[in-house]
């Protein structure tokens, strides 16, 4: 195997974690390896992501920094992938029916780790895709949407974020996949990986990616803990406004990515999945998510105008909402 050829591991000893939609992620001791397709992935793309990581290190961001090769190589290439090799990230991955791990001092510190990422971040230059008025469809979707409706609803939040002002407060290099399946918890720190997705895009776009998925699994392993939407925003954006500047037009945003990250997702579980042999999760998965994106319907019962009253309440300062 090439990973026998290029580190001198023993092929044996390789635990595969995942097969994802761009990577092939493999464990091996303290080291992970990933396997980006040249299909999906350019080596400038991985060039800029190393950059970006290297950069977030030397700012004191808990990230799993990569490693070079034997020949002194953080990228090494094949015909057919690229390969970086990476330290696992201490401790480990979150368990959200685990009260002891997924709790209020979690969300404080995933909060203040996101306002941390964007705030040192605006002293890092690199080469990654950038939202902009003329290229709103950052995500890549719209080729890939069948549905007219879905589409149109995608066109209609576009639209949406044009009446934003482009600021170093509302905008600029985020991690663009910042959900618990990306970090993992050691003693109540956490170190963030998988950045191979990060662009130059809204704040928003993190918070509400964040939330969506803390709140699918939560509601799906534990639905009797009805408060928890509350919960997570009221702490998340307490540690967020430690590391950065929090205003009416970030909360006001989320709402709209909420609902870009539902159709981001539903586009593609129908283009990686087997939608002629779902299995019954799966069919459940993509009815939901579409009837949900068609109707309108919100993503949650968090109302978001009301959240910035009740985090006044709670003693956030006025100072923190800039109209």
């Amino acid at each position: 195997m090439v990973l026998e050829q290029i580190y001198g591991v023993n092929t044996k000893d390789l635990i595969p974690i995942s097969e994802g939609f761009h990577n092939t992620i493999l464990s091996y001791q303290n080291l992970i390896f990933r396997l980006s397709s040249r299909n999906s992935r350019s080596l400038e793309e991985i060039e800029s992501e190393v950059a970006y990581l290297q950069a977030l290190g030397e700012k004191g961001v808990s990230v799993s920094l990569p490693i070079k090769s034997p020949k002194e190589k953080i990228i090494e290439s094949t015909d057919q992938h690229y390969i970086v090799c990476f330290e696992k990230a201490k401790g480990n991955a979150v368990d959200v029916a685990d009260r002891e791990v997924w709790n209020k001092d979690l969300f404080f510190t995933w909060g203040r780790v996101s306002g941390r990422i964007h705030q040192v971040s605006k002293d890092i230059r690199i080469n990654r895709p950038t939202w902009s008025p003329d290229n709103p469809d950052i995500l890549n979707l719209l080729p890939k949407i069948k549905s007219k409706i879905i589409a149109n609803r995608y066109e209609q939040l576009l639209k949406l974020l044009g009446d934003f002002e482009m600021n170093s407060n509302l905008f600029g290099l985020i991690h663009n996949d910042f959900h618990q399946g990306n970090f993992f918890v050691n003693k109540g720190e956490i170190t963030i990986f998988d950045f191979d997705d990060s662009a130059y895009h809204w704040f928003a776009y993190d918070l509400a990616v964040s939330f969506y998925h803390a709140y699918w699994q939560a509601s799906s392993f534990t639905p009797e803990n009805t408060e928890f939407p509350f919960v997570f925003w009221k702490y998340f954006l307490k540690g967020y406004m430690q590391e950065h500047l929090i205003s009416k037009e970030l909360i006001q945003q989320i709402p709209i990515f909420l609902k870009i990250r539902e159709i981001f997702l539903y586009t593609l579980f129908m283009e990686k999945w087997d939608t002629k042999n779902l299995e019954d999760w799966q069919e459940y998965t993509l009815t939901n998510l579409k009837n949900k994106i068609e109707t309108g319907e919100p993503f949650s019962e968090v109302n978001f105008t009301e959240m910035i009253d009740n985090l006044v309440k709670d003693g956030i300062s006025l100072s923190f909402f800039k109209s």
